[in-house]
Formats: structure tokens, sequence, C-alpha cells
């Protein structure tokens, strides 16, 4: 799809693309997932739900607290990383939190 465009005329390809265009749901999994695997698992509910309801719109909140947290606990609740392996993730995650709040605001 990609390969055989010219960068410029990406963003028309990403729109016309035949594939969901729900992106609140997207990130916010996304920066769950990343909090799970940083933070203890009270701190990680708590986070969610305060900054799922306050930042996304209430039914894409309520698919992230009440079904993709309790699944994702489940899939890698286990998972326990090194301390440089969180550091070099938390980077990456801030890396990503900066790009997108500067995609929103431009």
């Amino acid at each position: 799809m990609f390969s055989e465009k010219k960068v410029d005329e990406w963003a028309k390809e990403l729109d016309t693309a035949d594939l969901p265009h729900i992106y609140f749901i997207t990130f916010a999994a996304l920066v769950s997932t990343c909090l799970s695997l940083l933070l203890p698992w009270f701190l990680v509910q708590w986070a969610v739900n305060v900054l799922a309801y306050a930042i996304i719109p209430k039914e894409d909140a309520d698919f992230i607290v009440n079904d993709y947290l309790p699944e994702l606990k489940e899939s890698i609740g286990f998972v326990e990383l090194k301390l440089k392996d969180k550091e070099s993730l938390f980077n990456k995650l801030i890396g990503m939190l900066m790009k997108i709040l500067y995609a929103f605001l431009w």
C-alpha cells in the first residue's frame, strides 16, 4: 500500500483505507499496556480509569476500563520487566505521547 506511494500521498491512503479510524481506543490501549508494564496494577487501574474518562469519549472509556483492562491483566499480569527495560519503555512511552500530542495539536 505505502511502498508504491510518495510520502505526501500517505495521508490520503490512510484516510481512505478500509480499516477502523477509532484512534481513541488504539491510543488508550497502547498507554494502558505500557502503564501495566511499568506500574503496580492498582495504580494502572486508577490512572487508566481517571485518564480514560477525562480524555476519551465515555463509550470508548467504558470499553477500555471494563473490557480491555481485565483482559490485559490476565494476559500480561505476570510479566515483570527489569529496571533497565522499564526505563527504556518509559522513554518510548513519553516519546510516543509527545508525538501524539503534537499530532493532535497540529
